[in-house]
C-alpha cells in the first residue's frame, strides 16, 4: 500500500524582547491605580434625597485631593457614552501622577445613562496597567451588578492567577448586602477588599483606604530561577529555584499573550509537591507552541510573583509515518518522531465521530508501546470503511501536535462451515479475517440472554494451533435449534462477518448393567458427542442435602476404552438408587440420565479373635476387591479418641489375592484395636471387627 510521511515545523513566532517588562517586574515596583468608575443609569438613584452620581462626583473630588505625590492614578468610566451598549467603555484619564483633578474635572462632566460591563471595564483596566509585568490596582465603584454575560469571580481568579501583583479593590455604591456578595468575589479572588459605601461618608471613607491611605505592604523575599535559554516544544525540563519556599509557592509557565492579553499560566509545579524538592528543582512542560514565555516564581503567602526570566520555546520535530491505506479491523505499523514525553500518545481519530465532534478510536501511549525503542507503535484500524486521521497528540497539553489522513477500505471476512451440525459435537469452522490479537470466531444464540443473545461458545484464532490454516475448533450447542456463527473483530467490538449454523439433535445413551454391587468396578458403554470433556457421570440424587452428587465420574476421551465407547466406573460404597448421566462438559447439560440399582456385597474377615503383640498374621477377606481396597489395623483410642491407623495392606498388591488373604503385622502394645475393610474408590469403611493384641 502506498505510504504517506508528514513532518509538521510549526513557524517559530516573532522573537519579542520582555527585558523593559521583566525589569520592571523585578525593580521596586511605582504605586499605580486605575479607579473604574460606574457611570450607568443607575447612577441616578437616590441616597437621602441626592442622585448617586453627584455624590460621586463631589466625594472623588474632596478626596482625591490627599492623593499621594508618588501615586499613579488613572480613571475608567463605563456606560456614559451611550444606552444599551456594553462595549461602552473608555480610558477618560490615562495612569499618570498629579491626575486628581483631572479626574475630578472628567467626573464632573460625564453623564450617567448606560449599562454595566463591570467585569470587562476591570480587565481593560488590568491590561492598562501592564498587570502582567508589573505590580498593579484597580479600585471598581459601582452601584449594580454586572449586566453584560460576564462573571466578575471568574475574572477575579484569572487575574490573580496571571498578574505579578493584582489587586481588585471593589466598593458597593447603595449596593444591599445580598448585593454586595455578588460582586465582592472579584476583590476577594485578588486578594482586594470588599468596601460598603451607603452615603456619601461610607464612599469617602472607601476611598481614602483604597486609594489615599493603603496601608504599604511588606517587602516581598527574594527568589531565583535558573533554567534552559530555550527548550523544544511541548518537551519537559528542569528548572533550579530558589526562594522562600512557602506551602503555596509555585513555579510557573507563563503565556504573556494568552487569554487574548491578559496572560495565562499555562503549567505550574507546587516547589515543595515536586519530585526534585530536596534539590530545590521542579519539572515543568513547555508549552505546545513556539513563542517567548515567562518562568515565573509565585509566592503563596503574598499572592504575589517575586521572580521572573525569559524562556524560549523552539520548534521540534514531529511526524508520523505510516500506510495511507489500511484495511478494516487491521494492524497499522505507525512509526513516529516527537517530544516522547509519559502522556505522549498515536491516535486513530474519526472526525465524524460523536456527532461531528470527534472521536479517537484507538490509541497507544509511545513510551507503554512494545516497539517504544524502534519509536513505533500498532494501532488498529477501525472496522466500519472511510477516512480517518493518525494523530501524534501531546498529553500534557492536550494537543495534535501533528496528523496525516488514513484511509480505511473493506476486507475480504468471511467463515466456512458445515451447514448443520449434532448438538455438543466439535466441529471445524474456516475463517477470512484481520486475524487479529483478540478476533475470534463465536457460536452465538440470538434467542439467549432473554432475546438479547449469548455467546456459548468461541475461540480465539490467534490462539488456535490451527491459526496458520486459518481454523478453529468450537463445540456445537448442546440444544438443537437455530444459532449463528460470527467473526468477531475484538478491538473494535464489533460483527465482521456472520452465517447460519442449524443445531440437530444427536443420539445419546448409556448401556450398563441395571444393578451391580457396591464398591465394584462395572463398564458401561455409552453413545454421545465423545468432545473432549464429556463424561460419564454416577450421580446421587439425594446427595448434597438433595441437590444432588456426583459419586464417580470418567472422561471419556481419557480412558483407554474410548475407540470402544466404553469406561469402567466404581460402585457407590453405600446401596441404594442412583443415576448414571451422560455429561457434555464443553455445555455443562446433562444430554442422557438412566437409573442403576447399587446393591449390598458381603464384606467381612476369617479371622482369630486376638493374636500376639508384634507378630504377623494371616487373615482371609471377602469384599469387592477393588485396585484401592485395604485391609488395615486401627487404633480406636489413640489421637484424642479421634483415632489411629496402624497398618495397611492393599488387597490387590498382596501375593494371596487369589485366595483371598493378606498377611498383616500386629501392633507391639498390647491392647484392643479394629480390622478394618477400606474401600479407597469410594474412601469408605465397609466393615470393621474388634481385634486383641496379647
Amino acid at each position: 500500500m502506498p505510504r504517506t510521511t508528514r513532518r509538521t515545523t510549526i513557524p517559530a513566532l516573532a522573537m519579542f524582547c520582555l527585558a523593559s517588562g521583566l525589569a520592571q517586574a523585578q525593580a521596586p515596583a511605582q504605586e499605580q491605580a486605575i479607579i473604574v468608575l460606574d457611570a450607568s443609569g443607575s447612577m441616578w438613584g437616590q441616597i437621602n434625597g441626592k442622585p448617586k452620581l453627584e455624590i460621586a462626583r463631589e466625594t472623588l473630588a474632596t478626596v482625591l485631593k490627599d492623593t499621594p505625590d508618588t501615586m499613579a492614578l488613572g480613571l475608567i468610566a463605563y456606560g456614559h457614552r451611550e444606552k444599551g451598549n456594553c462595549d461602552d467603555i473608555e480610558l477618560v484619564v490615562p495612569v499618570r501622577t498629579g491626575s486628581a483633578g483631572d479626574i475630578a474635572a472628567a467626573a464632573a462632566k460625564m453623564k450617567f445613562l448606560g449599562m454595566t460591563p463591570l467585569s470587562e471595564s476591570v480587565a481593560r483596566a488590568a491590561n492598562e496597567l501592564r498587570f502582567t509585568e508589573q505590580k498593579a490596582t484597580v479600585i471598581l465603584i459601582t452601584d449594580g451588578l454586572e449586566t453584560c454575560k460576564a462573571d466578575p469571580c471568574a475574572l477575579g481568579n484569572e487575574l490573580e492567577e496571571a498578574g505579578v501583583d493584582f489587586t481588585a479593590h471593589v466598593v458597593g455604591f447603595g449596593l444591599s448586602a445580598e448585593e454586595g456578595k455578588q460582586v465582592a468575589c472579584l476583590a476577594e479572588n485578588t486578594g482586594g477588599r470588599y468596601l460598603a459605601a451607603n452615603d456619601a461618608d461610607g464612599l469617602a471613607a472607601a476611598l481614602t483606604q483604597t486609594v489615599v491611605a493603603a496601608p504599604p505592604e511588606p517587602p516581598a523575599p527574594e527568589a531565583t530561577l535558573e533554567a534552559a535559554e530555550q527548550v523544544p516544544m511541548s518537551s519537559r525540563f528542569t528548572i533550579r529555584w530558589t526562594g522562600p519556599a512557602h506551602q503555596y509557592d509555585e513555579v510557573q509557565v507563563f503565556d504573556p499573550a494568552g487569554n487574548a492579553g491578559r496572560g495565562k499560566v499555562i503549567d505550574n509545579q507546587r516547589v515543595l509537591n515536586a519530585p526534585g524538592a530536596d534539590e530545590k528543582q521542579v519539572e515543568l512542560v513547555a508549552p505546545a507552541k513556539p513563542g517567548r514565555y515567562v518562568l515565573r516564581y509565585y509566592h503563596g503567602a503574598m499572592s504575589k510573583v517575586i521572580a521572573t526570566r525569559g524562556i524560549d520555546v523552539v520548534e521540534a520535530e514531529v511526524a508520523l509515518d505510516a500506510p495511507a491505506e489500511v484495511a478494516i479491523a487491521s494492524d497499522i505499523l505507525v512509526t513516529w518522531t516527537g517530544p516522547g514525553e509519559r502522556y505522549d500518545e498515536v491516535q486513530v481519530f474519526d472526525p465524524a465521530g460523536n456527532a461531528g465532534r470527534g472521536k479517537v478510536v484507538d490509541n497507544k501511549r509511545v513510551l507503554d508501546a512494545p516497539g517504544a525503542d524502534r519509536r513505533q507503535v500498532t494501532l488498529v484500524a477501525p472496522a466500519k470503511p472511510g477516512n480517518y486521521t493518525l494523530r501524534y497528540w501531546n498529553g500534557d497539553n492536550s494537543i495534535a501536535l501533528t496528523s496525516v489522513p488514513l484511509r480505511v477500505v473493506e476486507a475480504d471476512v468471511g467463515l466456512s462451515a458445515p451447514e448443520e451440525v449434532a448438538m455438543a459435537s466439535s466441529f471445524v469452522v474456516g475463517w477470512i479475517g484481520p486475524g487479529a490479537q483478540y478476533d475470534e470466531v463465536q457460536v452465538f444464540d440470538p434467542a439467549g440472554n432473554a432475546g438479547r443473545g449469548k455467546v456459548v461458545d468461541n475461540q480465539r484464532v490467534r490462539s488456535a494451533k490451527t491459526f496458520d490454516q486459518r481454523e478453529v475448533r468450537l463445540t456445537a450447542p448442546a440444544k438443537p435449534g437455530d444459532y449463528t456463527l460470527r467473526y468477531w473483530n475484538g478491538d473494535n467490538s464489533t460483527v465482521l462477518s456472520t452465517q447460519p449454523l442449524r443445531v440437530v439433535a444427536a443420539e445419546v445413551g448409556l448401556d450398563a448393567p441395571g444393578s451391580v454391587p457396591m464398591a465394584t468396578y462395572f463398564t458401561v458403554t455409552w453413545t454421545g458427542p465423545g468432545a473432549r470433556y464429556d463424561e460419564v457421570q454416577v450421580f446421587d440424587p439425594a446427595g448434597n442435602a438433595g441437590r444432588g452428587k456426583v459419586v464417580d465420574n470418567q472422561r471419556v476421551q481419557s480412558d483407554r476404552g474410548y475407540d470402544q465407547r466404553q469406561v469402567t466406573m466404581t460402585a457407590p460404597a453405600r446401596p441404594g438408587g442412583y443415576q448414571l448421566r451422560y455429561y457434555n462438559g464443553d455445555n455443562t447439560a446433562v444430554l442422557h440420565v438412566q437409573p442403576i440399582e447399587i446393591t449390598a456385597t458381603d464384606v467381612s474377615f476369617d479371622a482369630p479373635a486376638s493374636g500376639p503383640a508384634g507378630q504377623t498374621i494371616t487373615i482371609g477377606w471377602v469384599g469387592p476387591g477393588a485396585r484401592y481396597d485395604e485391609v488395615q489395623v486401627f487404633d480406636p483410642a489413640a489421637n484424642a479418641g479421634r483415632g489411629k491407623l496402624l497398618f495397611n495392606r492393599r488387597v490387590q498388591s498382596d501375593k494371596g489375592y487369589d485366595q483371598r488373604q493378606v498377611t498383616i503385622k500386629l501392633p507391639e502394645a498390647p491392647g484392643s484395636y479394629q480390622l478394618r475393610y477400606y474401600n479407597g474408590d469410594n474412601t469408605a469403611v465397609l466393615h470393621s471387627q474388634p481385634f486383641k493384641v496379647d
